[in-house]
């Protein structure tokens, strides 16, 4: 069952929003009325006052003179970016956290008002969050490097700059005919993304994470408060999963995983991008010979060197606390079970999906339903791994990489990589194995040929 209604998580996020843009009182008057242009503290007044008698454009105008007068002066920054999004059409917080509600649609299929809403007004709405979020990026920036005076400060804000980057995310995936709900979700053993929604995204995957990031960032900032959004746009899909005293941890826990992808997304040389944003595609992406091999997890799982390449559709993220169902399953979380921490984004264990029944990860004859190594981790436990320094799946155990060091590996991997054309062939198994090692050492003659199957000849 769950523990809260509708109506209380709406109370929930409108007490949240209360701290950010929709009800933040930043209008501090000073004693004087005069305002110079090199003070800051009476121009923010008079900002404040064209503010509230929405007089918006007047207002900017005073902020922006503040700014320029002492750019550390935080209540000046609140100042227009609050007038900014005053002025937006369509740019009402509360209305954004609604449209994530899911209902259940004329079709009988569950949908939301992201999906609903006509191309003109996602377009409003899309570019009205730029024009905020060009100044709320900025004092985000000087806040986070300790360049305002920090009478206000980033988590003051973090509830509406959540909604906010969480709004254009959905906006993105809507883009690509999907909800956040189909990217991001819950169950049982955890916070999860469906990595598959991600690979349909194409172009539009690096602009989506990066504006995940964003919300993350600010999840992190303020995690009870970020929760309750959280919740307001996945609340069918984890309500009946976590404790309302675990879900800021939980949401924490995926923000992080949220920010290792985008860092990746953004770093990662163009020429590598199929090496780590094609997802379970059932393929080796990155020329070691094995297929799917990683778990996301910002671990090295194959001892190659390299974090979180060739990506399986592993989907779990985030380990959470079994909720205990009676007396007795509460005395065994008590004697066997390990406390985690949720803000780790710890995999517990991976589940095997069925696609991969027919798959061969490491190339050795067998598939999952007869090598559960390839889903099974050296150290079951979370904890142990993270002490012990070793995160490899059983897979691993005995495979080699050779190369002096990691620039060496990845070099030998992608001569590999590119070596597509089954007519021209220039790195034979023989080589493969040399060079590289991985699970090359697995092929015959017969598995190397397939391994060009379906690649670009060039």
């Amino acid at each position: 069952m769950r523990k809260n209604t509708h109506s209380k998580w709406m109370w929930s996020l409108a007490t949240a929003l209360s701290l950010g843009f929709a009800g933040c009182n930043l209008f501090h008057p000073t004693d004087s009325r005069d305002a110079d242009n090199d003070d800051a503290a009476a121009l923010t007044l008079e900002g404040y006052l064209e503010y509230q008698n929405s007089n918006y454009d007047a207002a900017r105008k005073f902020f922006n003179k503040a700014i320029r007068a002492d750019s550390s002066y935080s209540e000046a920054w609140i100042g227009l970016c609050k007038t900014v999004i005053k002025a937006q059409e369509g740019i009402n917080v509360f209305e954004l956290a609604s449209l994530a509600q899911r209902y259940e649609g004329p079709d009988g299929k569950m949908t939301s008002g992201f999906l609903v809403m006509s191309d003109e007004k996602a377009d409003t709405i899309s570019r009205g969050i730029d024009s905020v979020m060009f100044y709320l990026n900025q004092f985000v920036a000087r806040d986070t490097t300790d360049r305002t005076d920090k009478k206000v400060r980033f988590s003051t804000i973090a509830d509406s700059y959540t909604i906010l980057q969480l709004t254009k995310a959905a906006l993105r995936i809507r883009a690509v005919n999907s909800q956040i709900s189909s990217v991001v979700s819950a169950g049982s053993s955890g916070m999860m993304m469906d990595l598959n929604a991600l690979n349909d995204m194409g172009d539009s995957l690096k602009p989506f994470l990066s504006d995940m990031a964003a919300a993350a960032e600010a999840i992190k900032a303020s995690p009870d408060a970020a929760a309750e959004i959280v919740k307001a746009y996945l609340p069918d899909s984890t309500r009946q999963y976590f404790d309302d005293e675990d879900y800021a941890d939980v949401s924490v826990g995926l923000a992080n995983t949220i920010i290792q992808i985008n860092d990746r997304a953004q770093t990662v040389e163009k020429d590598r991008n199929d090496v780590f944003f094609k997802f379970g595609n059932g393929r080796d992406d990155d020329g070691d010979g094995c297929v799917d091999e990683e778990a996301l997890d910002n671990y090295d799982n194959d001892g190659d060197g390299e974090i979180d390449e060739d990506v399986r559709d592993s989907r779990s993220i985030v380990l959470v606390k079994k909720r205990p169902q009676n007396v007795e399953d509460v005395a065994k979380l008590s004697q066997d079970t390990e406390t985690y921490d949720l803000t780790k984004s710890q995999i517990d264990s991976l589940s095997v999906l069925e696609k991969y029944n027919i798959i061969d990860i490491d190339m050795d004859g067998k598939t999952t339903q007869e090598d559960l190594d390839e889903w099974q981790f050296v150290y079951r436990n979370p904890n142990e791994r993270d002490e012990k320094d070793n995160h490899l799946l059983k897979f691993a155990i005995d495979l080699s990489f050779p190369g002096k060091d990691l620039d060496e590996k990845i070099k030998n991997k992608e001569l590999i990589r590119h070596d597509t054309d089954v007519n021209n062939i220039k790195y034979s198994l023989e080589k493969r194995k040399k060079m590289v090692g991985g699970c090359w050492v697995n092929y015959d003659e017969e598995e190397f040929l397939k391994w060009f199957e379906g690649r670009n000849e060039k």
